[in-house]
């Protein structure tokens, strides 16, 4: 991911009758022992693969953060990275389909406990796909990718400090500026945008407050929902009330009114798991149940709910 030894196929002589019989029963045992060999060695195969495999299943079951969604190999399909309990960050790479993915995950990364990310996004724009993530200390980093199923060369660059406390929405190009942002929310409930500049450092420009009143909440994260070419935000209350907050582009607070999308969302973990998964132009939901499996919620751009019907395309997570 060992050839056999072939049968004696040496030709029999011609002798009289009785040679002949003894010689054609001896050739028949070495043959039929040589086959018991062959299946004998494709049955310890047989078996090997099958505990490998019970070994793969049992790796990937269970305790997975999610870091986000995004086509981080540059294939056109969108794909999950996560970080299983061991700090492993796993790429699972997608098919556009509504179902399960025939492709096998990738391991990225190691050494990632501790950290909370803010999102996939393409920030220093040299079209490839960057996690941004703080450490326990509150340290800002951006995380450079190469768009490859495999670990980036690039090394990590320290883009802000003193996150500690903050709960990130997401990352996305939230005032339309061709620059990716930070949305975040400090610990009093108000949600703050932090524009970027696309480079590989802090960003100078001053932080903007754009909501208040957001304690409680659980965030989805940011994408353009509803296509009107404007970045919202999608976040679960208290009472499991999933609701879409349209966007305007703005540096400030937008004057659209919330929307009501779900009912129902109280055990499910989604938080950056929001793309179009099945490529058919519509963002989707992912989201994790209490049981693990993962679920698609295929969206069709409306500022209501989604008449389309879940689909399982996952299951120990």
């Amino acid at each position: 991911m060992k050839t056999p030894d072939r049968a004696d196929s040496a030709p029999p002589r011609t002798p009289g009758p009785p040679g002949r019989l003894r010689r054609f029963r001896l050739q028949w045992i070495g043959i039929a022992g040589s086959l018991l060999d062959i299946a004998r060695r494709q049955l310890i195969k047989l078996v090997a693969l099958a505990f490998a495999g019970l070994s793969i299943a049992h790796a990937q079951s269970g305790g997975y953060a999610f870091v986000g969604i995004a086509d981080w190999d540059r294939d056109r399909h969108q794909d999950i990275i996560a970080r299983d309990a061991s700090g492993v960050l796993w790429l699972y790479p997608g098919m556009s389909v509504r179902g399960y993915s025939q492709a096998q995950r990738v391991q990225i990364g190691n050494g990632w406990n501790g950290y909370a990310f803010a999102g996939i996004a393409d920030w220093d724009r040299d079209g490839h796909q960057d996690i941004v993530a703080k450490d326990v200390n509150g340290a800002l980093w951006l995380y450079p990718g190469a768009s490859k199923r495999g670990y980036s060369p690039g090394e990590r660059v320290e883009i802000g400090n003193g996150w500690a406390g903050y709960t990130f929405v997401g990352v996305t190009d939230w005032d339309r500026d061709g620059h990716q942002d930070i949305i975040a929310r400090d610990t009093s409930g108000v949600l703050w945008l932090y524009p970027g500049m696309s480079t590989r450092s802090y960003s100078s420009a001053q932080r903007v407050e754009i909501g208040n009143g957001w304690a409680g909440y659980v965030f989805a994260g940011l994408t353009d929902w509803d296509r009107d070419g404007h970045q919202d935000i999608i976040a679960r209350d208290t009472s499991g009330v999933l609701w879409l907050y349209p966007g305007m582009s703005v540096r400030g607070y937008s004057p659209a009114d919330r929307v009501q999308i779900g009912n129902g969302w109280s055990t499910y973990v989604f938080s950056r798991l929001i793309g179009d998964w099945d490529r058919d132009g519509n963002k989707d939901i992912l989201a994790k149940d209490a049981s693990g499996t993962l679920w698609l919620y295929p969206g069709a751009s409306t500022r209501g709910y989604s008449q389309a019907q879940r689909v399982q395309i996952g299951n120990g997570w």
